[in-house]
C-alpha cells in the first residue's frame, strides 16, 4: 500500500514542484503527516490524486516503492553483478528474454508489464490490495466511476516506483516514470499493468 507518511516527505521536495497551496490544503506544508489508520491513508490518497496533476502525481509515486529491500533488491544486484561487463542494451536484451512482459518501444521507452488481472480487473496477486483496504477501493472505484482510472493508476504508482528501483539496479541507468499504460480498474481481462519508463542517462 502507498505510504503517506513517505509519500508528504517527497512532495514537500523541490524536485516534485508541489505548489505550497496544495501542500498546505493536504497538511503536508509544515508538520510530517501522522499516520493514523488504513483508512484514513486512503481517504488522503484521494485527496491527493484530486489535487495533484498526472505528471506531479508520477514523479511522487516513482520514489514510492514497498518492496525495494529484501529478495528482490538481493536478485537485482545479483543480476547487475553477473552482467556487470555488458552494456545497457546487452542487459535490456538478456532481461526481456528473461521477463517477457519487459521491452523497449519505438520511441527508445521501456514497457514493463506486471500482475495479470481476474474477471473482475483486480490484479492477481497484488499485494497492495490485499494489505490495503480492498473493499473500500473496490467500493470507491464503483461509486466514482469518472475518477476510478487516475485513482488506480496513482494507487499503482507504488509499484511503479520499486519495479523502477530494481531495473535501474539492473540496467545501470536513471529512469524516469512517463506513464502507468493500464490500472487495476481499467486493464481489460487478460492483459495486465503497463509501467512505462524513460530513459534519462
Amino acid at each position: 500500500m502507498p505510504n503517506i507518511t513517505s509519500i508528504s516527505k517527497t512532495m514537500r521536495t523541490k524536485r516534485t514542484n508541489i505548489p505550497q497551496d496544495v501542500l498546505a490544503k493536504l497538511g503536508f506544508d509544515a508538520v510530517e503527516y501522522k499516520f493514523i489508520s488504513n483508512e484514513h491513508s486512503f481517504d488522503k490518497l484521494v485527496e491527493i490524486n484530486d489535487l495533484l496533476t498526472c505528471e506531479q502525481k508520477y514523479a511522487v509515486m516513482e520514489q514510492q516503492g514497498c518492496h525495494k529491500g529484501g529478495r528482490m533488491d538481493k536478485e537485482s544486484k545479483a543480476f547487475a553483478e553477473e552482467h556487470a561487463d555488458k552494456s545497457f542494451a546487452e542487459r535490456l536484451k538478456v532481461l526481456s528474454i528473461e521477463d517477457e512482459g519487459l521491452h523497449i518501444n519505438d520511441d527508445g521507452t521501456i514497457s514493463l508489464q506486471t500482475c495479470e488481472v481476474d474477471n473482475n480487473d483486480v490484479a492477481r496477486g497484488c499485494q497492495c490490495l490485499k494489505r490495503d483496504n480492498e473493499m473500500k477501493f473496490n467500493s470507491f472505484i464503483e461509486e466514482y466511476p469518472d475518477k476510478a482510472s487516475s485513482f488506480s493508476q496513482f494507487h499503482c504508482g507504488c509499484c511503479a516506483g520499486h519495479q523502477k528501483h530494481h531495473l535501474q539496479n539492473k540496467l545501470g541507468v536513471k529512469l524516469k516514470l512517463k506513464s502507468i499504460g493500464t490500472s487495476v480498474s481499467k486493464t481489460g481481462n487478460g492483459q495486465k499493468r503497463i509501467f512505462i519508463y524513460e530513459v534519462t542517462q
